[in-house]
């Protein structure tokens, strides 16, 4: 199998110049050099949050269950807000690099160590799938899950989440296991330095880079791109000069706990390309541990996929169970907190339907009752005994998703009337169908994408040139849903959206997407 090549010329802008594939070999020649990493000045990150809407579950004083976009008690929005960092292009390329290169084989040396340990860790690791897929998916890691719930019969499966995971990491415990992966009693001096700048990091908002308008100073950026630098800045001269005119504010990392009367820090940015395997580094002890006492010696199937952890086990073996993994998570060997208003405890007992006898899910409460068809949710899947769905809110964001598209599009058409009216097909259409639908299926080559980069021409300025991007459409969440269906053998996915091709075009329909006028 071909491995994918960890080098790769992000897009975005930051306070350097992008780094394109053409400079792979120059850059690779600083990366691979210990001594250049030593040394290396790491730059601020970028700071940005990322919202997700959240239509959660809540249930009102009379117990009953309902639906709702803020608290109950509070009244605050269930959005959930993740925090962003990202770093500058050559950082970015040393952190894949130390991933990648340095660090993830020893890690899976580790793992592998202890036969059956590498079954238990699922996130951000490139485990070979079945035939006809390159490596395991959240689809074959969840059908693990609901397979082993299958086997079992009565039981019940636990679902754990760590609190803020990353902001949370403890420094001294990454520092113990980073050792313990490179088999050394200290870190060599880049090691130190590249460990250095994720703990201590710095960062910049992205909202100081932008006008009184909202958006960023265009003129300005073009001014730097023909000078043949496409970044925020036009050097770091510059950056330091309107860092001291206080332009904007380079803050240090904000994640600190209070221990016995005194503040450290805590926590790495996430984010970065290295952040993901960091994480698991930093678990290993914790995964470890609950291995050898709860999977050797009890026969408890234990997953981790980053900060969801999931147990099953038979039903008088939840409370050891439990107990085990907050005792260890917030003991030495991790220093970390489970959120207790996300624990699921699912029960899965014999039911009889119409003289036929089914796995039955049941939510379990912390008060003992047991709630009827309530199903166990792991990674974005709903597995109630007898059959497998993908989550409702998936489902819903898949049509928001629709409509706010076919509404964008319609804009870009309007726009396109005003400038030509061309009696030629319905435009931007094409696009809509190939996301929204199920003849986006398919695998296929898509119109090359222009793309500018920048060059120097033969009077030695610098100019943006176009290069031709080739593009191929790897399916949409018809296919998922397809695949997830095929790997899970749960036809009942797919039905999910049955009417998805009349909900699109009845969302096309409310729009006019002629690209010439009406005689």
């Amino acid at each position: 199998m071909k491995n994918k090549d960890w080098f790769k010329a992000r897009g975005y802008r930051h306070i350097d110049s992008k780094i394109t594939i053409s400079e792979k070999r120059i850059v690779l020649r600083k990366l691979s050099n210990p001594k250049y990493i030593a040394k290396h000045a790491f730059r601020p990150l970028i700071y940005k949050t990322l919202s997700e809407r959240k239509y959660k579950k809540l249930k009102d004083s009379e117990g009953v269950y309902y639906r709702s976009h803020f608290e109950r008690d509070t009244g605050e929005s269930t959005k959930k807000v993740r925090p962003i960092h990202y770093a500058c292009h050559l950082d970015a390329q040393i952190y894949a690099y130390y991933n990648h290169k340095i660090l993830s084989s020893p890690y899976e040396d580790l793992l592998r160590a202890t036969p059956g340990l590498s079954d238990c860790i699922s996130a951000y690791r490139s485990i070979p799938a079945p035939e006809g897929f390159r490596n395991k998916s959240n689809v074959h890691f969840a059908k693990d899950a609901f397979e082993e719930v299958r086997q079992r019969g009565e039981c019940i499966a636990i679902a754990l989440d760590v609190k803020s995971f990353f902001s949370t990491l403890d420094h001294k415990i990454l520092l113990e296991r980073w050792k313990e992966v490179l088999g050394l009693s200290f870190l060599p001096p880049d090691h130190f330095n590249v460990y250095k700048s994720i703990t201590q990091f710095r960062y910049v908002s992205l909202n100081d880079f932008r006008t009184l308008k909202g958006g960023f100073d265009e003129r300005e950026i073009s001014n730097y791109q023909k000078s043949g630098i496409d970044a925020f800045f036009k050097s770091m001269t510059d950056f330091r000069e309107r860092l001291e005119a206080k332009e904007f504010i380079v803050r240090k990392n904000q994640f600190l706990k209070e221990e016995n009367g005194k503040r450290y820090l805590i926590g790495i940015p996430q984010g970065l390309p290295i952040s993901a395997l960091l994480a698991n580094i930093y678990m290993y002890r914790f995964d470890l541990a609950v291995y050898n006492e709860l999977c050797l010696k009890r026969n408890i199937f234990y997953r981790r996929y980053s900060d969801d952890i999931v147990l099953v086990c038979s039903i008088d073996q939840r409370e050891y169970a439990e107990s085990f993994v907050r005792e260890k998570i917030s003991g030495e060997l991790a220093k970390l907190k489970l959120s207790e208003d996300k624990t699921e405890r699912t029960v899965f007992k014999a039911f009889q339907v119409n003289e036929k006898e089914r796995l039955q899910s049941y939510a379990l409460a912390k008060d003992g009752i047991m709630t009827f068809n309530v199903p166990f949710n792991y990674l974005g899947f709903q597995f109630y005994g007898y059959q497998t769905l993908i989550k409702n809110n998936r489902v819903s964001n898949f049509y928001r998703r629709m409509k706010r598209a076919v509404r964008v599009q319609h804009i870009k058409a309007e726009k396109a009337k005003e400038k030509s009216l061309i009696a030629n097909k319905v435009i931007y259409k094409t696009r809509l169908y190939r996301l929204f639908s199920y003849k986006g299926i398919k695998k296929r080559e898509l119109p090359n994408r222009r793309r500018y980069i920048l060059t120097k021409n033969r009077l030695g300025y610098w100019a943006r040139n176009p290069i031709e991007i080739n593009r191929r459409h790897r399916g949409n969440a018809l296919k998922y849903a397809q695949n997830a269906a095929e790997i899970m053998d749960a036809p009942e996915i797919n039905r999910q959206y049955r009417n998805h091709f009349r909900i699109l075009q009845e969302t096309i329909g409310r729009y006019n997407f002629d690209n010439c006028t009406k005689d």
